[in-house]
């Protein structure tokens, strides 16, 4: 085993490859061979990775993420046979390579370790417990400052995954992919999906809502009614589902949460205190398909959507009446766009979120020309889905798309959202 832990002290370890700074260059390819058993309470993983070097550039290491909740312990490592050095800070994971990987050149990476599922109940929804390959963009490795970036880094780089398992008594699915036989799934050109195991005697409805294939598992007949009612609600404002795939969980010892693809709920989906909850977590679930250039600057487009998606879904907001609560309360204004380190106490809730948003409002209020003000937000978010869901998006890219769709200069829109 070869595993060595360094402090999170960013000046301690270099992520960057050796062999050159090429420009317009991403050029990193993988396909995943893994296998999941069952040791009394944790899993072991065993995941083989077949890397392709698809860049002008030569690579001394290769620089991986793992989810950070994950904690995987017994870490094992090789690459093509031989043991191989390993570093991790935060959820970053690098491995040394004792030979160049050299363009159109690939190497096999190895790795056995154990985790914890991290959540109880008669059904598990496990978090992405493989470690994800990071970018290769412009002669270097992508390296992100933040440890929950596993699910939400500016990637776009998908890949092929075949996943076999071991689990006595217990059967899996996926949030992508399709079972090829009673033990092996296949995942196909996707970046990252949550895991399900459940008993062999629990069954799953299976449902589709426009393209997409719902399964619910350990939901009782009336909460699936509910949840498709809420899908179709919410493709209605925001538009389709961004996934082939969503699977609804219900297990009274779970909390509420969201994972790729996956919605996990206590029993019971009818009203109560967490329906508004239910509502923002389902629309997380579209919003995590965009991805965002700089996580730590960016992180206010999401912010926004989601908050306007939620107030449209509940009727809407009166536009004017926000502005002017905002007016009256805030006694000065920060750009939208600054490290979110650079904030300090509710400063990032407010200017990352509210007063963005009331100026959005008022800007979608000012230029709806039609009687049937309702659909105004709709078509806002419906045109944002059309251009962004899926895809990689920056400030200056959301900048760009508002100018348009207003019909405003870039002058005026700064007069209603400050952008650095």
């Amino acid at each position: 085993m070869s595993f060595l832990l360094i402090p999170s002290c960013e000046d301690q370890m270099s992520f960057l490859p050796g062999g050159g700074t090429s420009t317009g260059n991403q050029g990193v390819n993988s396909t995943y061979e893994m296998k999941l058993e069952q040791e009394d309470d944790y899993y072991r993983a065993t995941v083989s990775i077949d890397v392709s070097n698809h860049s002008n550039d030569s690579w001394n290491e290769l620089l991986f993420y793992f989810e950070h909740f994950l904690q995987p312990f017994d870490i094992e490592v090789t690459v093509n046979g031989d043991e191989a050095e390993t570093r991790q800070v935060q959820s970053r994971f690098a491995i040394d390579l004792n030979e160049f990987i050299r363009p159109n050149d690939r190497a096999v990476v190895e790795l056995s370790y154990q985790f914890y599922p991290g959540e109880a109940g008669s059904v598990q929804a496990i978090r992405p417990w493989y470690p994800l390959l990071g970018d290769y963009v412009q002669g270097e490795w992508q390296v992100f400052e933040s440890n929950n970036t596993y699910n939400r880094m500016a990637r776009l780089a998908k890949n092929h995954y075949t996943l076999t398992y071991d689990l006595q008594g217990k059967q899996v699915l996926t949030s992508a992919g399709e079972k090829v036989d009673e033990s092996t799934i296949e995942i196909e050109d996707t970046d990252v999906f949550s895991t399900i195991v459940m008993p062999e005697e629990i069954n799953e409805i299976e449902t589709t809502v426009g393209d997409t294939n719902v399964l619910s598992v350990n939901v009782q007949p009336p909460d699936v009614e509910i949840a498709l009612d809420k899908i179709k609600q919410l493709e209605d404002i925001i538009g389709p589902y961004p996934g082939d795939q969503l699977i609804f969980v219900e297990d009274e010892h779970q909390t509420m949460f969201q994972l790729p693809g996956t919605f996990v709920h206590r029993t019971n989906m009818q009203g109560g205190s967490e329906s508004g909850w239910l509502i923002y977590e389902l629309i997380q679930l579209w919003y995590d398909s965009i991805h965002l250039e700089e996580l730590q600057t960016d992180f206010w487009i999401k912010n926004v959507l989601v908050m306007m998606t939620l107030e449209t879904f509940n009727g809407g907001v009166d536009a004017e009446a926000l502005q002017s609560q905002m007016d009256e309360e805030v006694e000065y204004v920060l750009p939208v766009n600054l490290h979110r380190e650079d904030y300090i106490n509710d400063e990032f809730h407010l200017f990352t979120q509210v007063l963005p948003r009331a100026a959005l409002w008022e800007l979608i209020e000012e230029s709806w020309q039609d009687d049937n003000v309702q659909e105004a937000p709709k078509q806002f978010l419906s045109e944002f889905s059309n251009e962004f869901m899926g895809e990689q998006i920056s400030t200056e890219d959301m900048s760009e798309f508002l100018c348009e769709y207003f019909a405003i200069t870039e002058e005026e829109l700064h007069n209603y959202i400050v952008i650095e």
